[in-house]
């Protein structure tokens, strides 16, 4: 995998030298604003994280009577 972050200034900067291991190979080049996508995953993940919480905070169960049997956890 190759990576490179650089600001454009000019069209002649547009121009990207890979390394020539690249050669004869598909590639896919993917281009983007940096900063923008940052605060986009954030947002996702945080969203992502508050769903999770809401959702096991609906799955409640009793516990109370429970009592761990090793022995019965172990059989097979």
């Amino acid at each position: 995998m190759y990576r490179k972050i650089f600001v454009v200034e000019n069209a002649e900067d547009l121009n990207v030298r890979l390394p020539d291991e690249y050669l004869h190979k598909d590639i896919e080049v993917i281009a983007f604003d940096l900063h923008e996508s940052l605060e986009e995953l954030r947002t996702s993940k945080r969203e992502a994280a508050e769903k999770a919480v809401e959702f096991f905070k609906t799955i409640q169960i009793d516990r109370s009577g429970f009592k761990f049997d090793r022995d019965e956890a172990n059989e097979r």
